[in-house]
Parts: structure tokens; C-alpha cells; sequence
């Protein structure tokens, strides 16, 4: 991300989280990050759509924190408590950021609501996954149950540490879980339950988790590396500026429940001429299988 952007996150969410954000100006944001007013619509179009870019930011950041975690772990029990330790460790550091959201009940529209969708399909699959690494295919049958009886465990403790202020031994909290865990999974398993919740009654896009992340990393890395390379070019304010706005569309073309093909194809147009981003635009193109104009 292009460093005079991620300055105005950082500082932003810094006030935010000391004034709230209906008390944070925008002119309070750039003065914190050192630039001008007009610095910050170069690179968000509002203050609904930076907040919107600075959750997302947040979320690629423990994303790949916990993907590290995870390959850092001698058996799948290991990587799984790797990966709940590091969350629990960084939702710690980030609670006054995350009270902000519980305490001023902000609700901006359906850009940040498509991405909370996503958030809930991909932490659904982060979990199934990791049971699967742990468990095998004899956990399938249950397998719904054990998402639910995991996210349970974990959501219940970080409850308790955000909004109830408690500590937690981050180191023997992943492993502490996880054996919790392992009573629950084993007891159903050796009692051979019936599960309360079957896979066919949970909402269609669970089933695709696998397939809509195949999708989405691919094209997130590649709009990454778009925006990162905008910023680097000799261009105008201006129309670095519309570029930034047409990778916004992109995304929220994505986002969409049925991403329109055609307005993907439109929206790439924008960027003929540049060579330099050659290579992200026909990433872009091949993922929603479309031709460049």
C-alpha cells in the first residue's frame, strides 16, 4: 500500500479510536498524518469509504499474520492454537479500535456490509479447514456442529477480553482452546451424535466458502499490486485520483452478489495505455474471464 495512505490509516484510526468517529474530522485525519486535506480524497472519496478501506486493511493484516502462524506449526493441532494465539494477540492490541465500532453502532452502507458477508464465509472456511488438517474426514458428518462449537469457544473469550476488559496468556491460549476442542470433536465422535445442524440447512454461499476463496485471493492480491503501482506512476493528482476510483469499483463490482462481466471489462479500460500495469490488469481479466477492450 502506498505509504502516504497507509500514514492516514494509521492515524486515523488512532483518533478514531480516542474521539469516535462522528467526532474525527477528516481535516483532523490528514493534520495527524501530516498531509493536506486534499491528500485524502487522492486516496478515499470520503470518511465512510476510508473506514471501509482501514477494516479491510486490518483484516489482510491478521490474515497474513495468521497464514505465517499457521505454517509455523509441527502438527495441525499446533498450527490451529498458532494461528487462535496470534488472533487473540492482535485483536488485544486493536480493542479500542474494535469497541469503536460496538460503541458508536456505525453502519455505512453496502460496500462494508458485502465485506462482513465475505469476513463471515471466509472465517466459516478458515475453521472448517483447520478442523479437516486436525480431524479428517470423519469430523464431515459433525463438521457444522464443530464451526459452530469452535467459533463459540473463540468468540466467547474474545467477548471477554474486549468489551470486559480481561487479560489472557496469549501463549497458552491457542493450546488451551484447541483441547477444548479436542473434548468436544472426540465426544461426539465417540458417541456417535447425530448433528443438530446438517450441511444442507446452513445458506448456500457456506457451501462455496472454498470456491469464493479460490476466487477472491487471487484477484485481492492482484487489485493490491494495481493500486500499489498507481501510486508509484508520474500522474496528475486528478487522475491518479480516478484511478484509485475505478480500483474502488472493481471491488465493489466484485463484492456484488452477481459481478457484472461487462462492467468489469469497462472499468479495465481505464487503465490501457499505462504498461506498466499490464500484468495485474490481465490477472484481473483472467479471474473474471473476460477480454480487455
Amino acid at each position: 500500500m502506498n505509504e502516504k495512505k497507509m500514514k492516514l490509516i494509521e492515524a486515523g484510526m488512532k483518533l478514531i479510536a480516542e474521539k469516535g468517529y462522528f467526532n474525527t474530522s477528516i481535516q483532523e485525519i490528514a493534520n495527524e498524518a501530516g498531509v493536506s486535506k486534499g491528500s485524502f480524497y487522492i486516496y478515499f472519496p470520503s470518511k465512510e469509504d476510508f473506514l471501509t478501506t482501514a477494516f479491510l486493511d486490518f483484516h489482510r493484516h491478521i490474515t497474513l499474520e495468521m497464514k505465517q502462524a499457521k505454517s509455523n506449526g509441527k502438527t495441525p493441532k499446533e498450527s490451529f492454537a498458532n494461528q487462535i494465539t496470534v488472533l487473540i494477540d492482535y485483536i488485544y492490541k486493536h480493542k479500542d479500535y474494535i469497541m469503536m465500532y460496538f460503541r458508536e453502532n456505525i453502519s455505512i452502507g453496502q460496500d462494508m456490509d458485502n465485506q462482513i458477508c465475505n469476513l463471515k464465509i471466509e472465517n466459516f472456511n478458515w475453521m472448517k479447514e483447520n478442523l479437516r488438517d486436525i480431524y479428517g474426514n470423519q469430523i464431515d458428518v459433525m463438521i457444522i456442529d464443530a464451526v459452530i462449537q469452535v467459533e463459540g469457544l473463540i468468540h466467547g473469550y474474545l467477548k471477554w477480553l474486549v468489551i470486559d476488559d480481561i487479560t489472557i496468556d496469549k501463549y497458552r491460549a491457542g493450546m488451551f482452546i484447541v483441547r477444548r476442542l479436542d473434548d468436544l470433536i472426540k465426544g461426539m465422535l465417540e458417541n456417535q451424535e447425530e448433528p443438530l445442524v446438517k450441511a444442507s440447512e446452513i445458506p448456500s454461499d457456506y457451501h462455496n466458502a472454498t470456491e469464493h476463496e479460490r476466487f477472491k485471493q487471487p484477484f485481492l492480491a492482484a487489485l493490491r499490486k494495481l493500486e500499489s503501482k498507481v501510486a508509484e506512476l508520474p500522474l496528475s493528482r486528478a487522475k491518479e485520483s480516478q484511478l484509485y476510483q475505478v480500483i474502488q469499483a472493481i471491488q465493489n463490482e466484485a463484492d456484488s452478489n452477481e459481478p457484472q462481466t461487462v462492467v468489469i471489462q469497462g472499468l479495465l479500460a481505464h487503465f490501457t495505455g499505462y504498461p506498466e500495469l499490464n500484468e495485474e490488469v490481465k490477472q484481473i481479466a483472467t479471474v473474471f474471464d473476460v477480454e480487455l477492450l
